[in-house]
């Protein structure tokens, strides 16, 4: 397309940019609203290009459409303000017809100015993105093309060429998929890759090389056929580059290592025969200290070898002596890590109080998911997390990094080949945790804490040693040594908690070990008492609560002393930690002593009415609060009407500001998180309060909490419909009058979030379906009749699905077999679709529970309104009495179960058994039975 700008124009474009990046304010001010006219200009994009690549065309044919070169000599960062703006253009409005710019783009390359060159790329790639090959076949030829061109005569270099690679690399990232489609019954990536590997094979400049390296890299995790045709040769390639290691670059170094683990994760029979050579060859680019980039990826490749170690057999004894001293050296601190500790600890103290930037940002826990085996509880409080390798959280320290990379990897080969691990790193580290350098000793402490697993199945006898020691630490002059070996004790809370409680030879170990960690929590340092804080709860957790009973009142008063000192950032931590210990604890050691209660509450209490309902602060305390208030139940009662109107408050209070964002632009939308924990604080008062709550409800006269409900249960976000939901089902077991107004609505709710189901939102429908089955149990016919068929239609596909979660299926289970408790008849004749699967979950999967009981109450119901039709014939059909067996096995080992259900079971035994004993079919029935122990039970009834 051929088109001239008006120079005019061009020059307005340029002096508003110069005023767009003005450091006066007004004449910045006005320069934006002259370029927010501008853009409405139809040819507005031509005009940011031709301001983007001006000054070149210029320089190379001595004016620019027209105007003289004098008067297009344009600055740098208005070039860049021009291209940055076609971008964002180019992205907003995706339907224009760019013929000029696709015709013109590529000259932007060939910009002497880098920066311009960087924008030009990213233009390219953004039009690429939109227009891919079906609408600008060129862009690729193009690009190869201009990369294969010699380097520039007058100065040897190929920077154009690298601008190229750089837009090419760019386009694989963004669009590996559209380049792996047939396109004019060819498939441009093969044709790609042959040019990649020549790329590789014979470009003179390093760039280039890593560039089509990391191209081809794009494409391994797809498997695709382009890629495996071409396998071997691509390793012959980098095999040979890799031979040659010192004429490398770093980028081409990282790129190999990149390549290497790609393939172990795809394709590994194609590395095995040559596996020794790569190994050593990441390690030597780990030992290396020119770039930790290149370490870092050696070392994520060395990490991928050990998660599949199992079926590799990589490593063996003798290269884990090659492989371990390496793994132990880098983890610890570089200098430059040290010189950032040393920055961030002096600004550590307990009392500096935090600024916002320090806070990182936290989202509040999605409600756990209701099913059979976790009853209606909430479940316990978040564990630290067994993959963090430590507690840094301080800017780029709290990246990922060599250090923590390396011991991942010594996590993983601990577990996987614990013996071998064991005989190289012990005597390292015996040595290294001495260390007068504390680095090193601080290194030592975090492998002993990766190496948790292993140490404690196979070297026991050397805890007696190390754990004392461990806790010595705690008191090390140096804060990093002090919290990393908070961390590692921590991994080490089994064994010390499993040896006071049975009694064991060290049973002695735990007072202090226990007493040390609760005193470090009121360290001097932030991130001691950050990481004694969580060290604190995985005692809590992993130990007996009859352990923790002992310690209850110095634990409380503990708390006190922490909410004085902790800071923003370490009350989450402290929160969650209170969470844990109520939890472990509960209701019936709490109430023993009027005093715990009045140690636990006013801390907390303090701290919620300091906080403005839209501090985000408030997600942990709501969260902290809500599990106290299900603990506590009547202890809680004094506080229970202020704080539940608070949660309605800003629960009420973020729904109608969203409402308002919705027709108002102007308006913020809110934080859906307090949403969330206000929903979980309320159902923590109801299920504390349990039949009480009404009382607490109906005294609200504000707002309507099940009118707010309804509304949650439309909300856009998950977290929030999951944790509405899970109020729901507690609402019905408690308050089953309040919901019949809006069973309609409730309904249909449930049934479009069931029906709307994807992988990812399980754990929303779970609950719904959970709160299904406990509304239908407490409901009389008459109230949910109408709704029957809609319900199995929703729940029917979902048990005998085979791609959904095992948790949803027994929800599924549950609540299908809960419909026979006041409806069978409504349900019997279609409970041959399905009373398999229905078994197949309850003989395996379901703990003994008030949800399996009435479920089977109700499944007996339907059984004996449907015997033989509802089992697919067992009178007359083989599947009949194959799904009559499996039934009965499920009834066999229904273990402990209530005298008058028991009942049921024997007459229903009886009545198939003297249904089907005259002609042998009760035999057949038995011959699907597998265990003799069963067939045997089943003959003598």
């Amino acid at each position: 397309m051929s088109w001239t700008a008006d120079p005019h124009a061009l020059e307005q474009l340029k002096h508003i940019f110069k005023g767009t990046l003005s450091s006066n304010n007004e004449e910045r001010r006005l320069a934006n609203e002259a370029l927010i006219e501008a853009k409405q200009q139809p040819e507005i994009e031509n005009y940011l290009f031709d301001l983007l690549i001006s000054e070149d065309d210029s320089a190379r044919n001595g004016t620019t459409n027209g105007t003289t070169s004098t008067s297009t000599t344009t600055r740098s960062d208005v070039r860049a303000a021009a291209g940055i703006n076609l971008k964002n253009n180019i992205l907003k409005n995706r339907t224009l017809n760019r013929s000029y710019l696709t015709d013109n783009i590529m000259k932007g390359l060939m910009s002497s100015d880098s920066l311009v060159r960087s924008i030009t790329g990213n233009v390219i790639t953004s039009m690429f993105s939109i227009y891919g090959l079906q609408h600008w076949s060129s862009a690729l030829t193009d690009l190869l093309s201009i990369i294969q061109q010699p380097a520039d005569p007058q100065h040897g270099k190929y920077v154009t060429q690298e601008a190229a690679m750089s837009a090419l690399s760019k386009i694989c990232e963004d669009s590996y998929l559209e380049l792996d489609r047939d396109f004019n019954n060819e498939r441009p990536l093969n044709f790609l890759m042959g040019e990649f590997l020549k790329l590789i094979e014979h470009h003179p400049d390093p760039k280039i090389k890593a560039g089509a390296i990391h191209c081809i890299n794009q494409f391994i995790p797809l498997n695709t056929q382009s890629f495996l045709v071409v396998l071997d040769n691509y390793l012959g390639a980098i095999f040979t580059l890799a031979g040659n290691d010192n004429q490398l670059d770093d980028e081409t170094r990282k790129n190999i290592c990149t390549s290497f683990l790609l393939i172990v994760e795809t394709r590994p029979d194609k590395l095995m025969p040559h596996l020794d050579g790569v190994v050593n060859y990441c390690l030597h680019l780990m030992q290396q200290d020119t770039s930790l980039e290149v370490s870092l990826e050696a070392c994520e490749f060395m990490l991928a070898m050990a998660t599949n170690n199992k079926e590799l057999k990589a490593f063996n004894a003798e290269k884990l002596k090659l492989i371990l001293p390496i793994l132990l050296d880098k983890m610890v601190y570089s200098e430059e890590e040290i010189f950032l500790i040393e920055i961030a600890d002096s600004k550590d103290d307990a009392h500096v109080v935090d600024k916002d930037e320090d806070i990182k940002p936290t989202n509040a826990k999605s409600k756990d998911t209701r099913n059979g085996n976790l009853s209606n509880g909430n479940g316990s409080s978040d564990s630290d997390d067994e993959d963090d390798d430590d507690d840094d959280d301080d800017g780029e320290l709290a990246q990922w990094s060599l250090r923590k990379c390396a011991a991942a990897t010594l996590d993983v080969l601990s577990e996987s080949l614990p013996a071998d691990v064991l005989v190289v790193t012990l005597p390292i580290l015996q040595e290294k945790i001495v260390s007068p350098h504390w680095p090193a000793r601080e290194a030592a402490i975090l492998a002993f804490g990766a190496m948790s697993t292993s140490c404690m199945k196979l070297a026991r006898d050397k805890l007696p040693t190390l754990v004392p020691f461990l806790v010595d630490r705690l008191q090390d002059t140096e804060p990093r040594v002090r919290q990393i070996t908070c961390w590692t004790l921590s991994r080490y809370s089994t064994w010390v908690s499993e040896e006071a409680h049975e009694g064991g030879e060290y049973a002695s170990y735990f007072q202090p070990t226990f007493q040390s960690i609760v005193t470090c929590a009121l360290d001097s340092k932030k991130i001691v008492q950050e990481a004694a804080c969580s060290a604190l709860s995985s005692f809590i957790e992993e130990s007996d609560s009859s352990l923790i009973e002992f310690y209850l009142l110095p634990l409380l008063e503990h708390f006190s002393k922490c909410f004085q000192i902790y800071q923003r950032k370490n009350l989450i931590i402290l929160y969650d930690c209170v969470q844990t210990f109520v939890e472990k604890m509960g209701y019936e050691n709490l109430s023993k002593n009027p005093e715990y209660a009045s140690l636990l509450l006013p801390p907390l209490l303090t701290k919620w009415e300091q906080l403005d309902d839209e501090d985000t602060a408030l997600w942990p305390l709501l969260e902290c609060m809500a599990s106290i208030a299900s603990s506590l139940r009547e202890i809680f009662a004094p506080y229970a009407v202020p704080v539940y109107d608070r949660a309605l408050k800003i629960l009420s209070n973020c729904i109608l500001l969203d409402q308002e964002c919705q027709t108002d632009p102007a308006i913020d939308p809110p934080e859906k998180d307090f949403m969330v924990t206000s929903l979980d604080l309320v159902d923590g008062l109801i299920q504390g309060f349990e039949y009480h709550s009404v009382d607490l409800i109906n005294q609200n006269k504000k707002s309507n909490l099940l009118e707010l409900l309804l509304i949650c249960f439309e909300d856009y976000n998950g977290d929030v419909r999951q944790s509405a939901y899970a109020l729901l089902g507690d609402l019905a077991i408690f308050t089953i009058d309040l919901l019949k107004p809006y069973l309609r609505q409730i309904f249909i709710s449930i049934g479009n979030e069931v029906n709307n189901r994807t992988y990812e939102t399980y754990p929303i429908y779970n609950n719904a379906i959970w709160s299904l089955g406990e509304i239908a149990i407490r409901l009389p016919k008459e109230d949910t009749q109408e709704y029957i068929s809609n319900f199995l239609d929703l729940l029917i596909p979902v048990i005998n699905s085979n791609d959904i979660q095992s948790t949803v299926i027994e929800n599924a289970a549950i609540c299908l077999g809960r419909l026979g408790i006041n409806t069978p008849e409504l349900v019997a004749p279609r409970v041959n679709e399905f009373i398999n699967s229905w078994c197949a979950k309850f003989v395996y999967l379901i703990d003994n529970n008030d949800e399996k009981e009435s479920s089977f109450r109700g499944m007996m119901n339907m059984v004996a309104m449907n015997p033989d039709a509802g089992l697919g014939g067992v009178s007359t059909t083989q599947q009949g009495k194959k799904t009559l067996a499996a039934l009965l096995e499920c009834i066999v080992n229904y273990a402990d179960c209530p005298s008058d259900l028991q009942v049921s079971f024997i007459e229903l035994i009886k009545n198939y058994k003297g249904l089907l004993e005259a002609d042998g079919g009760w035999n057949q029935v038995l011959g699907f039975i597998r265990d003799q122990e069963i067939r045997n039970r089943l003959n003598s009834i």
